[in-house]
């Protein structure tokens, strides 16, 4: 049976970032190693053209569309791979914080990554508590999951 990873964190229509990080470990996760990735950016394609406030709301989803799938597929996961960076927006994570609190819930390990000078990210107790395991680099973590949940 194909282990589920969900990959959350931030996702803003002006920090292309936040899209090429899940397209990078969708690949070597699905096409390389078989496994199943989740991205909250699926059936999003029209987000970078039609957003006008960043990628916070959509065109096509109605808020409720978005959550319950969110937090449904977190549920259905086997672990989630986060992305706390937020490349230098002063935007909240207030979507990544669900996710986690999500995972936190349904008890999914969580594999974080980010930078080590985030202390928010890497101290905040509910965030801590909420991570497993951190790691600098996008790199690590993915060899983290292989590592440890690759069958």
């Amino acid at each position: 049976m194909q282990q589920v990873v969900y990959l959350a964190g931030f996702i803003s229509t002006e920090h292309p970032e936040t899209f090429e990080w899940r397209n990078r470990v969708g690949f070597t996760l699905q096409q390389v190693h078989g496994f199943q990735t989740l991205s909250p950016l699926r059936g999003k394609a029209e987000l970078t053209r039609t957003s006008t406030d960043g990628g916070i709301s959509s065109t096509e989803h109605t808020p409720h569309d978005i959550i319950l799938r969110d937090f449904g597929d977190i549920a259905r996961s086997d672990l989630v791979l986060v992305n706390l960076n937020t490349y230098g927006s002063t935007r909240p994570l207030v979507g990544t914080i669900f996710e986690l609190a999500w995972a936190w819930e349904h008890r999914k390990p969580v594999i974080a990554f980010c930078e080590a000078d985030n202390y928010l990210m890497r101290k905040h107790p509910f965030v801590q508590e909420s991570v497993a395991h951190y790691f600098e680099a996008e790199q690590e973590a993915v060899k983290y999951i292989l590592h440890n949940y690759w069958r």
